[in-house]
């Protein structure tokens, strides 16, 4: 039987809930060790906030990225010990990520290191949350259009520099985010509600992966350029582009420059696909990722370590199907 392809997929912000950290902090030393790290760090109690903080307190963009970043690597690191225990060797080809996810897959190729990454999270939180209070933004989900017509509508609903709406997310060819001033918005919903598509205000309290960040980002990338990045470990799949990044300099142009860039997460799939990859593993809060792929290619094996059942936590649906790997 041919070597399986993996991919571990790392999602971006939205994909948080209230306990997420809870049952991997359960059944890992690691992943607790993540959290400790972490609270240093930050200097406040994440794992309280991500075992017992509420939705709301999710919501607060300072707290959401570094929540979904360290949770994400609580899982990495997890999953990593419970395979080791189980004698199972299982490494990815290559590293995914949404967005935020971006980040969190550099971290796991070891081109940065975790007291890096989770600073980088809460400075990235600080701008995208600041930027928030100046200008009220938001994003939202549009299933049932192709993506000219969505990008028809934004064209529509934006009728200044101080009012624009603009396509985010590329995620499937007819499931699509659309970021922006919150009246702009508001307006692309109407629309497209209008010509018969679901619309899905996100779980966010910013707006990003637009030309509307071009501030943002270059502050950001300020911020990138202030730490060390190795070559990676396992290479990172680009969300801007779509080509496989091997170098050091290649993630820091990714991280700098992805805040006012689209994520085309759907050609992310098929450079996958055409890399051979065949095993998808969500590795983070929530199944948003996975779900997407099995929609894409229906046919592959396509999986979240979070929603695994809490008996061989969190490595049940690997066991399930250790054959595939």
């Amino acid at each position: 039987m041919p070597k399986s392809q993996i991919t571990y997929m790392f999602p971006g912000q939205g994909a948080q809930y209230p306990s997420m950290a809870e049952p991997i902090c359960k059944v890992s030393k690691q992943a607790f060790r993540v959290f400790e790290e972490a609270n240093d760090i930050l200097n406040y109690n994440l794992l309280d906030l991500c075992i017992n903080g509420s939705e709301d307190d999710l919501k607060n963009t300072l707290i959401t990225q570094p929540a979904i970043v360290v949770t994400s690597m609580a899982l990495y690191k997890g999953l990593e010990e419970k395979l080791t225990e189980e004698g199972i060797n299982i490494f990815p080809d290559i590293l995914s990520g949404h967005s935020l996810g971006i980040l969190t897959a550099a971290i796991a190729s070891n081109s940065l290191t975790l007291k890096d990454g989770i600073e980088i999270a809460s400075k990235r939180g600080g701008i995208m949350s600041k930027n928030y209070d100046i200008k009220p933004v938001t994003m939202s989900g549009i299933i049932g259009l192709n993506i000219d017509i969505v990008e028809e509508i934004c064209n529509e609903a934006t009728t200044s520099q101080k009012n624009r709406v603009d396509v985010a997310n590329y995620n499937l060819e007819n499931q699509i985010v659309i970021s922006g001033h919150t009246s702009a918005v508001n307006k692309a919903e109407k629309i497209a509600q209008s010509k018969k598509a679901k619309v899905i205000n996100l779980k966010v309290r910013v707006s990003s992966h637009t030309s509307l960040h071009i501030e943002e980002s270059n502050e950001f990338a300020e911020i990138i350029n202030n730490y060390d990045f190795v070559e990676p470990e396992i290479p990172v799949l680009s969300n801007i582009s779509s080509k496989i990044l091997n170098s050091a300099d290649k993630i820091k142009f990714e991280l700098s420059n992805q805040m006012h860039k689209p994520v085309l997460w759907y050609k992310n799939m098929e450079t996958l696909s055409i890399n051979n990859i065949n095993i998808f593993i969500e590795i983070g809060p929530g199944n948003v990722l996975s779900r997407l792929v099995k929609k894409f290619m229906p046919h592959v094996l396509s999986f979240s370590i979070s929603k695994d059942s809490i008996e061989n936590y969190p490595i049940g649906k690997i066991l399930d199907h250790k054959g595939k790997f």
